[in-house]
């Protein structure tokens, strides 16, 4: 017995660790050994979390509760591992079974919390998440959450002000530092967000996430951009019908708008800390953005053309055309954008609204 409790010790550390794969070989092993272990199954069930096997985390926590009715964790786990399949009311309530066996035990309403703003119901996730800052008003996770919660409820104040204090509790916490930098995304400021997202993933490495919400923040940018681009070249092409100028200042207010362009964004990259700029330079490469930049800049080229080449007297005719062009030309770049990244950096087993790590029963 003294020699499972030593293993099951081990399996925790290696989990700690992030040794999933190693923890899963010795885990196996042990649950064979003792199946009627509920820890042992706990433990496993955190180590295929850890190692994206959602599915068997679920299975291993449902063994554990099968073994260890009246334990909560093992609900816990498995409310984790069904919010990462998607099946959010089976996960709230799993989540709410583990609060109704230990009520008094903070990490249980961050479950729910999670759980219910997973489902869509931010009333619900409210409410367990005040009390769970009842419980433990000094509990870094429990503020991160509070923030999520808050951001979800459109309150972005409230929202920063919670996971300024996770991180005051602990200045390591690289969740509220990406939430910080989702807080600054909702304001509008894109380089405030990125140096968020970049101080996480300096915490953090091994967490895919937060590069990935820089990929999202460029690309976005990279739209705007579009957008604005759009927008001005529809207006160009009205002056040749007003003001009956001729080809050369049509060419020079295309090539105007497309160096503003460009310039606008090079400064918008150069603002962006050095980390960032190397992924910025990568995404703005990649394959999918590559594709509308050149479908927008094409497209509105082609609808210049078409109307600096044309005579005046078939200009009223030519102008409805050049204008359906641009508007096209914005809606398939747009739809290239937000297709899957070609060059997607390793899968991440997150997603920005992440719940929080399978956490040790204490």
């Amino acid at each position: 017995m003294t020699e499972i409790r030593e293993e099951l010790a081990r399996a925790a550390t290696m989990l700690d660790l992030g040794r999933y794969d190693e923890a899963s070989t010795l885990l196996a092993r042990l649950v064979s050994a003792e199946p009627g272990s509920g820890r042992a199954w706990c433990l496993f069930a955190r180590a295929h979390l850890g190692a994206d096997r959602f599915a068997e985390a679920v299975e291993a926590a449902n063994r554990a509760a099968a073994i260890e009715p009246a334990e909560e964790w093992p609900h816990r786990l498995a409310s984790n591992a069904l919010m990462h399949l998607g099946n959010h009311r089976e996960a709230l309530r799993a989540a709410a079974e583990s609060r109704r066996l230990a009520p008094a035990y903070w990490q249980t309403h961050v479950c729910v919390a999670q759980a219910a703003l997973a489902a869509g119901q931010p009333a619900a996730a409210a409410t367990a998440a005040t009390e769970a800052r009842k419980l433990a008003p000094n509990e870094p996770d429990v503020h991160f959450l509070s923030g999520k919660v808050a951001l979800a409820r459109g309150n972005l104040d409230g929202a920063r002000t919670h996971q300024e204090r996770a991180l005051a509790l602990d200045p390591a916490h690289s969740g509220a530092m990406n939430e910080l930098g989702r807080i600054r995304l909702r304001r509008h400021d894109t380089a405030g967000a990125i140096r968020h997202f970049i101080n996480a993933a300096r915490t953090t490495p091994g967490e895919h996430i937060y590069s990935r919400n820089i990929d999202v923040v460029i690309v976005r940018s990279v739209s705007r951009m579009i957008y604005v681009f759009v927008l001005v070249a529809m207006i160009l092409l009205w002056i040749p019908a007003i003001t009956h100028t001729g080809r050369l200042p049509l060419a020079a207010g295309f090539g105007t708008l497309a160096l503003a362009a460009v310039a606008a964004f090079a400064v918008l990259v150069v603002r962006l800390p050095r980390e960032a700029r190397q992924l910025a330079r990568r995404t703005v490469l990649s394959r999918r953005v590559m594709a509308a930049l050149a479908i927008t800049f094409g497209g509105v080229a082609a609808a210049f053309a078409a109307v600096a080449f044309v005579p005046s007297d078939a200009l009223p005719q030519t102008l409805p055309i050049a204008i359906v062009i641009v508007i096209v030309t914005r809606v398939v770049a747009t739809a290239r954008l937000r297709s899957p990244l070609s060059t997607s950096a390793p899968g991440n087993r997150t997603s920005p609204t992440q719940p929080l790590p399978p956490s040790r029963r204490r």
